[in-house]
């Protein structure tokens, strides 16, 4: 029997730069959205991340797609 693997769910990840600290040193910051489309494409969420960007007003440090699955042996 071979397992595998199902989408449960995708969530989007922005991190990005809020200024710096004392020491110089950037600050980061992160916004996490979930119930993104399991099917959704790497262009499409680089897309909407660079739309949150625009909304936010800060400089995009990272953008991190995270999947969940759930694994069964059939």
């Amino acid at each position: 029997m071979a397992a595998t693997a199902t989408k449960l769910q995708t969530t989007l990840i922005v991190k990005y730069i809020d200024g710096v600290d004392p020491k110089g040193k950037e600050i980061i910051k992160s916004q996490r959205f979930s119930k993104v489309k399991t099917n959704a494409t790497e262009q499409a969420i680089f897309d909407v991340a660079k739309e949150v960007e625009k909304l936010i007003g800060k400089t995009l440090d990272e953008i991190i797609r995270e999947d969940e699955s759930g694994i069964t042996n059939v």
